[in-house]
């Protein structure tokens, strides 16, 4: 199996029109523009590829973190968090070489094997619940860092690993961890999507669940069942990097589902974040030129969507002209939180 048919964290997005109260959508076609970041150098951290993440913005600059490393997934070469920086949603991207990779496994510790997960900025700093396990095929478990500039972060040595956020019970449907993908702000809660392996990673299930914290992102409690599974042949039994949005009082996702030979991506609806109800006709994005589609984060600029998604090798900008424009959709602002980290 070579490089292009293996699976890797794929976080997969697409975008749509999201019509006010409804949970009938309209579809909003992609038109790509230009790869952004393609793979490092050859003998650098990030040869083999990058894993898109998060795009934040702190009111002068946009910030994008690359999950990368020397292979093509995270589960079979240790991977690291690198970070990019524009003045334009549209880039171009510089590369931090001063601090690249900005955040890395640390060997001999809980946290010593591949480093990856949500950022959040909160209005003065950057957050990032990342999740990562002791040595090659360990179990899973997170823990946070914060940055006050996006580049050099502190671990959170007092609390790490997290409270709530470890495997589960053995047989459990989260027996071998959880992995962050979307941390949302709710009043002077957080809540979390991610997704939480079972008997493994290549031979395991993975599913979606969900988790709450009140305290600030220190603990967490998660709910005690999954919030999306796999159900279709697409979908294979593994589900996961779950890319949450909210618009009015309704929540949107888009996450990956691979069948052992694609990785495609899903959509699906929900009043609430919990109950959720996929699209008819998904997989609603599929791969062009490989079997693997990634992507990472969806920001609203004017009557644009903006976006950056992996295809095989390298991230590319992506953008969609919005038919309609919604206040209550998620922005690249933090304007209406009303959260802040203690």
């Amino acid at each position: 199996m070579n490089g292009r048919s293996k699976l890797g964290a794929v976080v997969v997005a697409s975008m749509i029109v999201l019509f006010a109260g409804q949970v009938a959508l309209a579809q909003v076609e992609w038109t790509w523009d230009q790869v952004v970041v393609p793979p490092g150098d050859p003998g650098t951290w990030d040869s083999g590829r990058h894993n898109p993440g998060d795009v934040v913005f702190d009111g002068t600059t946009y910030h994008m973190y690359l999950m990368g490393g020397p292979g093509f997934t995270p589960i079979e070469d240790s991977w690291s968090v690198g970070h990019w920086t524009s003045d334009a949603v549209t880039g171009p991207w510089v590369p931090d070489d001063d601090h690249n990779p900005v955040l890395v496994p640390e060997p001999g510790q809980w946290d010593g094997y591949s480093v990856g997960g949500a950022v959040l900025y909160d209005g003065a700093m950057f957050h990032i619940w990342y999740a990562s396990a002791a040595a090659h095929l360990d179990p899973c478990y997170v823990g946070h860092a914060t940055s006050a500039d996006g580049s050099s972060w502190t671990k959170d040595l007092a609390h790490n690993p997290l409270v709530g956020l470890g495997p589960g019970a053995p047989g459990a449907w989260d027996d071998y961890g959880t992995t962050p993908k979307t941390v949302l702000v709710e009043g002077s809660s957080l809540r979390m999507w991610y997704f939480a392996f079972q008997g493994g990673y290549l031979g395991g299930t993975w599913r979606i669940g969900h988790a709450r914290s009140t305290d600030g992102g220190y603990s967490w409690t998660k709910d005690p069942d999954p919030v999306l599974e796999a159900s279709e042949p697409w979908e294979g039994n593994k589900v996961y990097s779950p890319t949450v949005v909210r618009y009015g009082d309704r929540f949107a996702m888009w996450y990956t589902g691979y069948n052992g030979v694609t990785a495609a991506l899903g959509y699906a609806t929900s009043p609430d974040g919990l109950v959720w109800t996929k699209e008819p006709t998904n997989p609603v994005l599929t791969p062009v030129g490989c079997n693997t589609v990634d992507s990472s984060e969806v920001i609203l600029q004017g009557h644009t969507a903006h976006g950056w998604v992996s295809n095989c090798y390298d991230v590319w900008h992506v953008t969609s002209t919005l038919e309609l424009f919604f206040d209550d959709f998620e922005t690249s602002t933090t304007d209406a939180w009303s959260f802040t980290m203690p």
